[in-house]
């Protein structure tokens, strides 16, 4: 499945295999991603802000230019997802690291 723009927020994913998805540039605001199998999945440059992430797979996924402001990095699988740089400091700071 590939969807190119749009507005799919508050839809729910939950537990869906999305591994061969591709969300690019795509509004999903409050989107339910619990449990769901993303891992592979292309999610680039959507707003993903207030997501439900609990128990995500996502790794491998390419993540690079969508907001993970709602993303609790220890309530996922992240393992090989492609971040971009500012995307690595939300993570951090998520993790309560301080960047400096």
């Amino acid at each position: 499945m590939k969807a190119s723009g749009g507005d799919w927020s508050f839809v729910g994913l939950s537990r869906a295999k999305l591994s061969r998805a591709s969300f690019v540039g795509v509004r999903m605001r409050e989107v339910d991603l619990t449990g769901s199998r993303c891992a592979g999945a292309t999610l680039r440059d959507d707003d993903l802000s207030g997501a439900v992430w609990e128990g995500a797979d996502l790794s491998g996924a390419d993540l690079r230019g969508s907001d993970l402001s709602a993303l609790d990095p220890l309530a996922v699988t992240l393992r090989g997802a492609r971040i971009d740089s500012w995307q690595a400091i939300i993570i951090a700071t998520a993790l309560g690291l301080t960047v400096d």
